[in-house]
């Protein structure tokens, strides 16, 4: 009898532990969906926002969801499936495929960028200090932020033409154009000593890889991120298939704009979905990844920031080192956060764009990690 009720009551107390265990599982998947319901919710009143898609890795478990419409008035509410324009948030891309290239000995930070091209570029120093690799990934080489120069003129009237004026100007520029327009930069200080951001000094890195490598960029970006963090939907150039999951993107009024023409796509080109973008923050979040480890590393030297491969770092007492990046087309607008201290990532990312929306989606991000951390 005894031996019996010993029995019994083994079997109560494991059934205990692992209903317990069940309901705490369900208890954090609960607060978590929770504070994505309120905050989405919040963002979907305003009446530019129809749609917005949150992603969430936290302490090794994933989480996303949907919201809204990707386009207005036809009921499409955006899936795992979805496929969206990332931005800036590229470059960062990039950064990593740079310190693979470096932890290969495939280059080194103290290159002269010139070694990796195939023309002549006297215009790449000054008074004989040149442009090394690590001054295209700190946006410190002087380049321009865009080219073909008249580009950047447009940007001094922002409205709701500038997505169709930028447009018309990029979708004939090519690699012919861009190689014409880099031997115009004249540099006006040392490379190195002044930080401003450049879509330029991404791209020439895009060729820099290709010539490492010997292949496109966009087969360097697949291959890379398929292999080592199951990516495989992400990509620069969509097959015809993958065209029919890519978000349309609105602009400032509202009105349907074009995606962005890209030369390589290494400073805003690259399309993914949310669940790779999760699988993307979980391979930032590994801290035994000796490639990410060298991508995080603050390899700025002007002391007025910190930045690792095209990677802000930030310093806080309450989050400690952590990283954000933001990524802002014509119709698309995203946010990334990546918090080691609390193994703790966040996407938010909607499918319109204006001078606000950064902010807004800002906002609801650090609502997210004040609420989840």
């Amino acid at each position: 009898m005894k031996y019996r009720f010993l029995i019994l009551l083994h079997i109560i107390v494991v059934f205990s532990c692992k209903n317990d265990q069940v309901q705490s599982a369900t208890k954090s998947i609960d607060a978590v969906q929770k504070s994505m319901d309120k905050n989405a919710d919040s963002l979907l009143l305003d009446s530019q926002i129809n749609s917005v898609s949150i992603g969430i890795y936290k302490d090794g478990k994933k989480y996303t969801a949907h919201y809204g419409e990707l386009d207005k008035g036809k009921g499409n509410k955006p899936t795992d499936s979805t496929i969206y324009e990332i931005a800036s948030v590229s470059k960062t891309f990039t950064g990593v495929l740079v310190a693979n290239a470096v932890l290969e000995n495939r280059l080194t930070l103290e290159d002269d960028i010139r070694k990796y091209l195939k023309e002549d570029f006297e215009n790449f120093e000054y008074q004989n200090n040149p442009i090394k690799i690590k001054h295209l990934l700190t946006h410190t080489s002087r380049m321009s932020k865009f080219l073909p120069e008249s580009i950047n003129a447009l940007f001094n009237n922002f409205d709701e033409d500038l997505p169709f004026k930028v447009y018309e100007i990029q979708k004939d520029y090519n690699k012919i154009d861009f190689f014409q327009d880099l031997k115009e930069i004249q540099l006006d200080t040392i490379p190195g000593t002044k930080y401003e951001y450049s879509n330029v000094d991404t791209e020439l890195m895009a060729e820099i890889l290709e010539n490492v490598y010997g292949r496109t960029f966009n087969e360097i970006v697949k291959n890379y991120f398929e292999k080592t963090a199951g990516m495989y939907n992400t990509q620069i150039h969509l097959s015809k298939e993958q065209e029919k999951y890519l978000a349309n993107g609105y602009g400032m009024t509202g009105k349907l704009v074009p995606h962005e023409a890209f030369i390589y796509g290494a400073d805003g080109g690259i399309k993914t979905t949310m669940p790779d973008l999760i699988n993307y923050i979980e391979l930032h979040l590994d801290a035994d990844n000796k490639v990410i480890t060298e991508a995080h590393r603050n390899i700025l030297e002007n002391g007025n920031r910190e930045m690792g491969y095209y990677f802000p770092i930030r310093n806080s007492e309450e989050y400690g080192t952590y990283y954000r990046m933001h990524g802002g087309g014509f119709g698309m607008q995203n946010w990334l956060f990546i918090l080691p201290k609390y193994n703790f990532g966040i996407s938010v990312v909607t499918n319109q764009s204006d001078l606000h929306t950064a902010d807004k989606l800002n906002k609801v991000a650090n609502k997210l990690i004040e609420e989840l951390k």
